[in-house]
């Protein structure tokens, strides 16, 4: 009984070994490693596979001064009945996601893509979390815009309107929002 015990322990000991060196041996550009809801750095991360979510604008407040910021609420709604897990995602919220802007008058087209402002964060430290949303679930992510420092670049006198959205700031789920219409008083 005494050598069964004593070989039990060594395949135990050998078996912990191998965990410790396989897990501490992910370098980067190689595949993502998931360890306990974290992920470690990819070099990029591949497309999922029918998604079926939704991002959308759903700050209540669309008209703002041209003096503070402007906060845009944005909600990923997961609408499939499968979970929706995202590997890249940021632990700062305000990395997922950018904000597009353009000048509008009441009764033209939308813009053209060259009209379009891109406002993308100034990502510091992309440290990066697992995502998971089950069905109907969702996140928020908070966006400001300053319109004064990053749009008009300047001073107005007058009201101005503008159309925004947002889009995903990841390599594995392209969405977008439906443009909204905003003012900005001076």
């Amino acid at each position: 009984m005494e050598p069964m015990r004593t070989f039990s322990l060594y395949l135990l000991a050998v078996t912990a070994l191998v965990v410790a060196v396989a897990s501490s041996s992910c370098k980067s550009g190689q595949n993502q490693k998931v360890v306990i809801g974290m992920t470690t750095t990819a070099e990029h991360f591949p497309k999922i596979k029918e998604v079926n979510a939704e991002l959308d604008i759903v700050s209540p407040l669309r008209t703002f001064t041209l003096d503070q910021p402007a906060l845009f609420i944005l909600r990923l709604t997961n609408l499939s009945e499968k979970r929706l897990i995202i590997y890249e995602w940021k632990m700062i919220d305000d990395y997922n996601a950018r904000m597009y802007v353009a000048p509008w008058t009441e009764g033209q087209p939308i813009p053209s893509n060259d009209k379009w402002i891109c406002l993308k964060p100034e990502i510091k430290n992309p440290r990066l979390m697992t995502l998971d949303l089950g069905q109907t679930n969702s996140t928020i992510i908070e966006k400001t815009i300053d319109f004064k420092k990053d749009v008009v670049k300047g001073e107005s006198d007058q009201p101005r309107t503008y159309l925004v959205y947002g889009e995903l700031n990841l390599e594995s789920i392209p969405l977008r929002t439906a443009p909204a219409k905003v003012v900005i008083l001076p």
